[in-house]
């Protein structure tokens, strides 16, 4: 997994303290980006160093103008990454991840009233998208409904994420009729 952090620099105790903690990254630089001085945290090979990562993304939350991205896309925002973070970290201390993600799944599920407590996709942070896709009726193919949803909670980087598998429906092929009196709903035979 690939983060970046986007930190503005500035001389004041706030900023200190993110960019203390970004020069602690396993690669680190300053750039000037608009006239702006910004330091720049990169963490190619997580979940090394990841205590620390979750740490930078903690502090740069309070800070305008930082951002992250994760895998080069751009994370909405920086409060929403450290939870996922987070959440990921607190997986690596257990033995059986694939039963966590359930667990906490399973606990949000309840929490917020969803419908489908058998989730095919044990991670909490998709319930909310999902939940709205199926209340406000948004126009998403059953077979991609989670896909969507792990692309708008921007939970698609984390490897603990396991999406059921997106087999194609079957295709019923129409039936053709050697009558005369073929039914509108079925094909001649050619």
């Amino acid at each position: 997994m690939h983060l970046v952090v986007h930190i503005p620099y500035r001389p004041d105790d706030e900023s200190a303290r993110a960019l203390s903690l970004a020069r602690r990254a396993p690669s680190f630089t300053m750039e000037w980006v608009e006239d702006r001085k910004v330091a720049i945290a990169i963490y190619s090979s997580l979940p090394a160093g990841i205590d620390e990562a979750i740490r930078l993304v903690g502090e740069a939350v309070q800070l305008p103008g930082a951002w992250a991205s994760m895998g080069s896309k751009r994370v909405s925002g920086l409060a929403k990454l450290w939870q996922r973070l987070a959440c990921y970290r607190e997986s690596l201390d257990v033995e059986d991840a694939m039963r966590y993600c359930r667990g906490k799944s399973a606990l949000f599920n309840t929490l917020v009233g969803c419908e489908e407590h058998h989730c095919p996709v044990p991670c909490q942070f998709i319930c909310t998208p999902c939940m709205k896709m199926k209340q406000e009726g948004t126009a998403v193919i059953p077979a991609h409904r989670y896909k969507v949803a792990v692309e708008l909670a921007e939970i698609e980087w984390c490897p603990r994420l396991h999406l059921p598998s997106d087999e194609p429906a079957a295709v019923i092929e129409p039936r053709c009729m050697k009558s005369s009196a073929t039914p509108a709903s079925q094909l001649p035979c050619p």
